[in-house]
């Protein structure tokens, strides 16, 4: 059938001339249509071939570039926007128990004993999602799993990603006790006989990790093509992956065999790692995997560094300390380092992804972009901040001067449990109130990239754009909003999360606005994101994901 359309329009312009309107294969009508364009802002159909948007604007206007073998799709009056894009999504590849939200160590020991249940007795117990919340006062401890697991290696990675609690078993099978020094950026958790408590933060994880068995190429194959379709379910037709772990290894395997075998449901962008031994063979070797990818569906050429840890695992690098602790978080570079290794990677004409939460952390990384451009300079670098939670107020201006953008993630603004008994009292009130304010870099005039951070969080957009638009659960709650000064609207939000997230990547002219020449990716959404009121934006669902003309969900497929 796409052959014989595929001859109908070839057919059509031999026919009519080269001053032929292009023919369309697919025509998407009778909708309300958000293109992100300042020129040409509604638009009430869409035209498509071979992948990219022919024709864009009133219903007539899109008519006339439909010919016998056009499909025509009526969208019922439906509001549609840009694809979205994810600009910070990680790929979660080993199965494991889902603790998100389970309150209390009893609920945890419940949900790892269903998970157990369905492996094998050999197998390793891993879980994800937990925070200090859900522990007496607020302290993960080994003795909760050693209840329930005395004798297999349980692991549990936090909410955020960035501390592990392990048993007893596991604490033995690597080897660490009282006498084990702390690795370079990570912490051994110490109880106050100075016993390890089974703790583990940043590197200090790896001690354990190291030990877990291996997965196959196969299973992250399988694992990837499961999150493609959750992703597409969601209206993402572009994933920016921020684990370096990703340009290589058995995930490039996957994401390379995604390509080769058309299984990629999103458009992917990986990161290569940041490396304090950079050389430059292997700078070159980066440059060359970048060069060898630009298809538009794979694509490499950011490099993802860490500069510091988290707020809820006190490792996040702050000017000040810790409220009611002495601490001031985890910098993993001294600055000169840094300098060095942003202006080597930026030389070669490679973009830069700074992990950096704490306000000392973020001025860190906006210094070396400062020094790199000084080094290097002018050109278009697009270097980046991911997650910059708690700026300091005075570095905001920096982001728009040095051209550096904020990748930020809308659903960090979520007032749950773990933000308000744990976060925000970590930070007192003060700081907490400018974390996560995604106004503030609107103000400022920064590029705002929206990504999820998943699987730290869920990567369903509309659930995102409700946490950045109200600042509220989706039971309302807090009433007004948790620090409502930081709210956004819904315009702005759906900008962070299309036209922004695609300037980001350096993909601005080709896709995050519906234009013609422009990528058909978009999403049919079940309500007017507009019109509604905020508070059921949560509530809002895809109806239809489309990526360069594909269907990638429909509803229908979904209930079948």
């Amino acid at each position: 059938m796409r052959h014989a359309v595929a001859l109908a329009l070839t057919l059509h312009v031999v026919a009519c001339g080269s001053r032929a309107r292009p023919p369309a294969e697919v025509i998407y009508t009778n909708a309300r249509i958000w293109t992100g364009e300042a020129a040409q802002p509604e638009a009430q159909a869409l035209a498509i071939a071979a992948g990219r948007i022919v024709a864009i604007g009133t219903a007539d206007e899109v008519e006339r570039h439909r010919i016998d073998a056009t499909r025509v799709v009526d969208l019922g009056g439906a509001r549609v926007v840009p694809g979205f894009n994810d600009a910070h999504w990680h790929l979660p590849t080993r199965r494991t128990a889902d603790l998100v939200e389970a309150g209390t160590v009893a609920e945890i020991q419940r949900r790892l004993r269903e998970f157990a249940a369905t492996l094998g007795p050999d197998e390793w117990v891993t879980g994800r999602g937990w925070g200090p919340s859900d522990f007496p006062d607020h302290r993960a401890h080994r003795r909760y799993l050693d209840e329930v697991f005395a004798d297999r290696p349980v692991v549990l990675t936090d909410r955020d990603g960035h501390q592990v609690v392990v048993n007893s078993h596991a604490l033995a099978l690597a080897g660490i006790t009282r006498a084990t020094r702390d690795p370079e950026n990570g912490r051994i958790d110490r109880d106050t006989r100075g016993e390890p408590t089974g703790v583990l933060k940043e590197a200090a994880s790896g001690l354990v990790r190291r030990l877990m068995p291996d997965l196959t190429a196969d299973q992250v194959y399988r694992a990837l093509l499961e999150q493609l379709d959750t992703a597409a379910s969601f209206g993402l037709t572009s994933l920016q992956v921020a684990s370096g772990s990703g340009a290589s290894g058995i995930e490039f395997e996957a994401y390379t065999r995604a390509l080769r075998e058309g299984t990629l449901k999103a458009r992917l962008r990986v990161a290569v790692p940041f490396a304090r031994d950079i050389t430059p063979e292997r700078l070159q070797e980066f440059v060359a995997v970048r060069d060898a990818h630009r298809d538009g569906l794979l694509q490499f050429g950011i490099a993802k560094g860490m500069l510091d840890g988290t707020v809820d695992a006190h490792t996040a690098a702050l000017l000040d300390p810790y409220a009611h602790h002495s601490e001031t978080g985890l910098p993993m570079w001294p600055q000169e380092d840094l300098n060095r290794v942003v202006t080597d990677y930026d030389r070669v004409g490679l973009q830069v992804q700074l992990h950096a939460i704490g306000d000392r952390a973020i001025r860190m990384a906006l210094d070396a972009f400062e020094h790199a451009a000084r080094v290097n300079g002018p050109r278009d670098r697009r270097h980046r901040v991911e997650h910059v939670e708690v700026p300091d107020l005075t570095d905001l201006p920096r982001f728009k001067a040095l051209g550096v953008i904020a990748s930020t993630q809308a659903m960090f603004a979520s007032p749950d449990a773990i933000t308000l008994t744990n976060y925000a009292p970590a930070l007192g009130p003060d700081r907490a109130s400018r974390s996560n304010a995604f106004k503030l870099f609107d103000d400022a005039g920064a590029v705002q990239a929206f990504g999820s951070d998943y699987p730290v969080f869920t990567m369903e957009v509309m659930r995102g754009i409700h946490a950045a638009v109200t600042r509220q659960l989706p039971d309302g709650t807090p009433e007004g909003g948790w620090y409502p000064e930081g709210r956004i609207s819904v315009d702005a939000a759906v900008r962070h999360f299309t036209r922004d997230a695609a300037y980001a990547s350096f993909e601005d002219d080709v896709k995050g606005t519906l234009a013609v020449g422009r990528f058909a990716d978009f999403v049919v959404l079940s309500e007017d994101i507009f019109a509604v009121p905020p508070t059921t934006l949560h509530q809002v669902k895809a109806r239809l994901t489309v990526m360069g003309g594909r269907h990638t969900y429909t509803v229908e497929t979904a209930r079948r």
